[in-house]
């Protein structure tokens, strides 16, 4: 059991610092990737790469920071970070990740900004980890670059998943915000919340509407959908999941949940319904 212990920590440090021994803005190739595995509590400080980056969970979810505010990466789904994009990785639990890092200038490559979570199609999950198993050094010509050709143009159909938190900037807003965070199954009113944080409610509605593009509310539920997407993604059940979440029952965070996906908890992690 020791030893199991021992290989598996060294396996997942590795894999941790495997990005900066592999150097990818360096690589030959237009399309390159690697599989990472990341324990329990793994966190990747502020950093940015002159590639595009395409992460895709197979298993466990992730969260990616930017200063523009958060998103949840769950399984079967892919996160695009476009180069230069300042961001940092949080995984409360085990995740396994297949990273590619795409040039810019390659051939069909989305011109998305920032960041983006699509929904992946049974096709796409296959180019993926096909691509990630490449060589580095392929050409554009060859077989494998017009397999890359193929994954980068079907990327740029698919639709993207409302799985990002805008965060606000105003002091009282965050302070709400984060408040909302710890305690997301807390089902007080901003009536009374508001003047907790120094604020009246109108001010606190226009701040978030201002800063995060969404209304209190809108964000409230979003939030409370990344917490539940986290907790079903690590197995949590629905029932327990819609009552961590502030639902009085699983048909109410049921029907709360297919009006922000489009689908029900059970079938979301299901690529055959993507």
């Amino acid at each position: 059991m020791l030893i199991t212990y021992v290989i598996t920590i060294f396996l997942a440090n590795m894999s941790l610092n495997r990005q900066k021994n592999f150097k990818p803005d360096s690589a030959i190739a237009h399309v390159v990737g690697v599989e990472e595995y990341w324990p329990s509590a793994s966190q990747v400080e502020m950093h940015s790469h002159k590639r595009d980056q395409l992460m895709y969970s197979t298993k466990g979810a992730m969260h990616v920071i930017t200063e523009n505010g958060c998103w949840i990466l769950p399984p079967m789904r892919a996160i695009w970070i476009s180069g230069g994009t300042a961001h940092a990785f949080k995984a409360k639990r085990p995740v396994d990740l297949i990273i590619l890092y795409i040039d810019p200038e390659a051939s069909g490559s989305p011109k998305w900004k920032g960041c983006a979570v699509v929904n992946v199609s049974s096709l796409v999950r296959e180019l993926i980890l096909t691509c990630a198993s490449l060589s580095w050094d392929y050409l554009p010509n060859s077989r494998a670059g017009r397999l890359t050709c193929v994954l980068l143009e079907q990327l740029d159909a698919l639709p993207q998943a409302p799985l990002d938190l805008p965060e606000p900037k105003d002091s009282r807003a965050v302070r709400l915000g984060q408040w909302l965070k710890d305690h997301p199954a807390d089902r007080t009113s901003l009536t009374m919340l508001a003047p907790k944080f120094g604020a009246s409610i109108k001010t606190l509605e226009r701040l978030f509407s201002s800063e995060t593009g969404m209304s209190f509310g809108g964000w409230r539920l979003r939030l409370r959908m990344i917490t539940a997407l986290e907790q079903l993604a690590h197995g949590e059940s629905v029932s327990n999941v819609a009552f961590a979440v502030g639902y009085e029952s699983p048909s109410s965070f049921i029907a709360a949940f297919r009006s922000v996906f489009g689908t029900t908890p059970s079938r979301y992690f299901d690529i055959q319904h993507q």
